[in-house]
This record gives structure tokens, C-alpha cells and sequence, in this order.
């Protein structure tokens, strides 16, 4: 075989692998992107139950309004966190709110006559299973954050991610000291997000 066959048969088998390592790599990262939409989406739902949930709280709990105004407070800081896009400013902000609602249902479970509330409860209801769909989101998020970033640090797609920029992604947890504070309330305890990715755009 001649030099430059030789030479032209490599060429092209560093390109070849070039182009599968930078396809699958892309492929990856596509995966984290819409995963991570997923969970913004999932917290916007949640965000924007929140005004009803409030309204209602108002009218139940009457004297009971500091608990009311922590909410408003943590939503706000929560929607300003989102559009930050910083997962660790989303995953505190996130957790603050978790807080926040946990007072509430804890407050209204030891007191039967608020939960006799129909609109309350069923608001309540709708954010326990978008607390659900939260964690869902944030699980499937970090399982492609964690395929994504094993492949970019394995050879040869390391090369190729080096090549381009491509850095690893962030995963969507809490930290230590936010999980104890939502772990204690049984109820909230699956959104596990203090979660950067519950970040469940897993």
C-alpha cells in the first residue's frame, strides 16, 4: 500500500471518528437542553399555581397571613431565580418556596377546618402532582446530564469535546442543609430540588 494511501485511509479515519464523537456528543447535549426544558416548565407550572393557592390561603387562614406572605416572597424569589438560568440560584429559590408551602399544609393539616376548604384542598392537590412532575423532570435531567458528561470524559470524545468547547453540564440537586429543610415536610419531601436540578427542566 502507498504513503498516500496510507496517508489518505487515516485522514480519514480521524474524520470519520471526529464527526461520529462530535454527532453523538451533540446528540447528548441536545438531550440535557430539552431535559432541562422540562424542568423549567414543570416549575413554571408550579409558580404559576402558586396566586390561586395564595387567594385562597387569604380567605382560610385569616390571622394566619405571615405564613401567606412568606409564600408571595419565596415565589418572587423563586421566578427571579428561574430567569437567572443559574442552576444553583433556581435549585435555593426552589427550595425556599418548598419551605414556604410546607408551612402551609403543615398549618392547615393541624386544622381540619381549613382543609374543609374545597378550593384550598383541590389547589393543594394540583401541587402535590406538580411536585411530582417536578422530580420526574429532574430525574430524567440528571440521568442525561450524567450520560452527557461520562461520554465527554471519555476517550476519544474528550478530544472532541476539548476541540469545541463543549463543558460539562451542571447537575440539578440540593445541597446538604436545603434537603434537611424540605425533608421535613413529609408531603414535599419527593421534590428533593434544592434542589440545578426535584433539577426533577430528572
Amino acid at each position: 500500500m502507498s504513503v498516500v494511501l496510507t496517508l489518505i485511509l487515516l485522514v480519514a479515519v480521524v474524520v470519520g471518528t471526529y464527526v461520529v464523537c462530535y454527532n453523538s456528543l451533540m446528540a447528548a447535549k441536545f438531550r440535557v437542553d430539552e431535559a432541562w426544558s422540562g424542568i423549567t416548565v414543570q416549575l413554571k407550572r408550579r409558580h404559576a399555581l402558586v396566586p390561586n393557592l395564595v387567594q385562597a390561603a387569604r380567605t382560610a387562614l385569616g390571622h394566619e397571613q405571615a405564613i401567606v406572605d412568606k409564600i408571595v416572597s419565596a415565589r418572587a424569589a423563586a421566578l427571579e431565580a428561574l430567569a437567572s438560568e443559574r442552576h444553583a440560584d433556581i435549585a435555593k429559590a426552589e427550595a425556599g418556596l418548598t419551605q414556604a408551602l410546607g408551612q402551609l399544609i403543615a398549618y392547615t393539616e393541624d386544622n381540619p377546618e381549613i382543609t374543609a376548604t374545597e378550593n384550598l384542598v383541590v389547589l393543594q392537590k394540583q401541587l402535590e402532582e406538580t411536585e411530582d412532575q417536578v422530580a420526574a423532570a429532574r430525574r430524567i435531567y440528571n440521568g442525561n446530564v450524567q450520560a452527557y458528561n461520562t461520554r465527554a470524559a471519555s476517550i476519544p470524545w474528550n478530544i472532541v469535546a476539548g476541540i469545541n468547547g463543549l463543558r460539562p453540564s451542571e447537575m440539578f440537586t440540593l445541597d446538604e442543609a436545603e434537603m434537611k429543610a424540605i425533608s421535613k415536610d413529609p408531603t414535599l419531601d419527593g421534590l428533593e430540588m434544592a434542589v440545578p436540578g426535584r433539577n426533577e427542566k430528572g
